[in-house]
């Protein structure tokens, strides 16, 4: 399994501004943390039509592309994304990046990332695991309020005997 503190991790928002980043995630970018607030993601991408086409992408969770860090060296790098939507209601972008080539091994190339949609509960606020970004706009309710709200639903089984 690949060792998750060799991993860069940062999160932005749906207009592009950085929201927070571990401690690889500013070496590899040459950031402070305290500076992350006041950087774009656009900031990062090689070519800016890389994070327009990152953003509207509702199929694939897995990307490879180019970035810079802050001196303007690129890299081919694969970035991971999963989205949620925070208390707020507003879309979140949880990102893993990797360099192309850093850390392969034979468990690595057999393991791959995969991409999870979060929503929130509109009764009780826990998240929900849903299937795609579209979902994460709805009102949904968890299992545990959903048999609550709804038990001859939720039961149907028992319902139609």
């Amino acid at each position: 399994m690949m060792n998750t503190i060799d991993l860069a991790y940062f999160e932005v928002n749906q207009h592009g501004r950085l929201l927070s980043g571990n401690r690889r995630f500013c070496r590899m970018f040459g950031f402070e943390q305290s500076e992350l607030p006041w950087h774009y993601v656009t900031d990062l991408y090689r070519y800016i039509s890389d994070w327009e086409k990152f953003r509207n992408d509702t199929v694939n969770s897995s990307f490879n592309t180019r970035m810079r860090n802050r001196r303007g060296r690129s890299f081919e790098c694969c970035i991971v994304r999963e989205i949620v939507q925070n208390a707020d209601g507003e879309i979140i972008f949880r990102n893993t990046v990797r360099r192309v080539g850093e850390g392969i091994n034979a468990e690595n190339q057999t393991t791959p990332l995969s991409m999870v949609f979060l929503a929130k509960c509109a009764d009780c606020g826990a998240q929900i695991r849903v299937t795609s970004v579209a979902e994460t706009r709805l009102r949904m309710l968890c299992n545990h309020c959903a048999a609550k709200a709804f038990p001859e639903a939720y039961y149907r089984k028992s319902a139609e005997v």
